[in-house]
């Protein structure tokens, strides 16, 4: 069971259960008349990734330092010298 989080532009938040993600509704009426929207992930200092080796799959939490630092090594050209 997911738990997915909705904010709304009036700054009220919500997390609700959905019995799957695809069951959770894109927007859910708020108390001041606008909409809550899903949000795609609740902020934190951290991510989890899945590593894979073919064999047996694990998920790690990452620091998001870590990420942008493989993100920015994967699109460098490393067969040019600097």
């Amino acid at each position: 069971m997911p738990l997915i989080y909705y904010a709304c532009n009036c700054g009220k938040s919500v997390s609700k259960f959905f019995r799957t993600a695809k069951e959770s509704p894109s927007a859910i009426a708020c108390m001041c008349g606008l909409e809550y929207k899903k949000q795609l992930s609740v902020p934190s200092s951290a991510s989890k990734i899945v590593i894979d080796n073919g064999f047996m799959a694990k998920s790690v939490e990452v620091d998001l330092s870590i990420i942008d630092s493989n993100e920015k090594n994967s699109t460098k050209d490393f067969t040019k010298k600097d």
